[in-house]
């Protein structure tokens, strides 16, 4: 998510405008100040983070400034449990997980409350179901396809199942090599019910196998004895479409770039703040797994 986040941190500009001969020099506005809220929280057993930070300038190379004096609480409404995250560093606010615990659950409805300078900042979530992972298949390729000497290498491939029934399904698929998260905008890896489109109709089938794109494991190579990690998290179809369209903002350029556009945002600002807040927060379930290529 951080090339993601990154792209939310800018407070947009508008364009400078230049003529075929004379240089015109163009006081950018700076914008408003936004808080940028980052939290993708899941039922992995691990330590869960929730970012909080300042925006900054769309043409600054600085690190976005952190805010550390927020109040950050994920609420189970279905539980009726509250989960405070501590401020550590650098904007993250963090809950600390034992090995067998997790605090995202199937089914369960949370809200996200953030309190900035008296502030609470909201959000809820429905949590989804995940696919099934049955395995991930290394095919060697020899390296050459006829442009020219290559060396071998090994392509990985998803091999998952969606459940077929009325409720559409939205997944997010992360792929690693080594424990290296592809993180680039050009290897995010979205689909509908493990293909582009909702399907309600298997012919009597419980489960239906995902299709390329989704099984395309962003294109990568591997090398005998590198591992090869795959993560689906189940998002929400709102949550599909913010990937998507940002995105497409962070590629946006050259020739045929397009006007930029505000990137959607489900942090609802109560009235009387001062500061907006911007930002995403979903909380997914993962089903993980993990091969040796030899």
């Amino acid at each position: 998510m951080k090339n993601i986040i990154k792209f939310l941190l800018f407070s947009t500009s508008l364009l400078a405008l230049s003529s075929c001969e004379d240089v015109v020099q163009i006081k950018l506005d700076e914008g408003s100040k936004l808080y940028v809220i980052d939290a993708f929280v899941n039922n992995l057993r691990t330590n869960q983070t929730i970012r909080v930070l300042n925006n900054d300038t769309y043409f600054s190379n600085r690190e976005p400034a952190p805010v550390t004096n927020a109040s950050v609480i994920l609420k189970d409404l279905t539980t009726s449990v509250d989960y405070s995250f501590n401020y550590t560093t650098n904007g993250n606010y963090v809950f600390t997980l034992g090995p067998t615990d997790t605090i995202s659950k199937i089914g369960h409805q949370y809200e996200l409350n953030v309190t900035i300078d008296g502030s609470t900042y909201k959000s809820l979530f429905l949590q989804k179901r995940t696919a099934s992972l049955d395995t991930i298949l290394a095919i060697y390729n020899e390296g050459d396809g006829g442009f020219g000497p290559a060396k071998p290498y090994y392509e990985c491939f998803l091999g998952a199942r969606d459940k077929v029934d009325n409720n559409p399904d939205y997944y997010l698929i992360k792929t690693f090599r080594n424990d290296t998260l592809f993180a680039d905008p050009s290897d995010l890896n979205t689909c509908i019910d493990g293909t582009g489109a909702e399907l309600t109709n298997a012919g009597g089938a419980d489960t239906l196998a995902f299709t390329p794109p989704a099984i395309f494991l962003g294109f990568e190579r591997y090398k005998l004895g590198d591992k090869c990690k795959v993560e689906i998290h189940s998002i929400s179809r709102e949550t599909n479409n913010f990937l998507i369209q940002a995105v497409a903002q962070i590629q946006n350029g050259g020739l045929f770039a397009t006007t930029p556009e505000n990137v959607r945002t489900n942090i609802t600002t109560p009235s009387g703040a001062k500061t907006k807040a911007v930002g995403w927060f979903n909380m997914a379930t993962v089903i993980s797994k993990t091969i040796l290529v030899q």
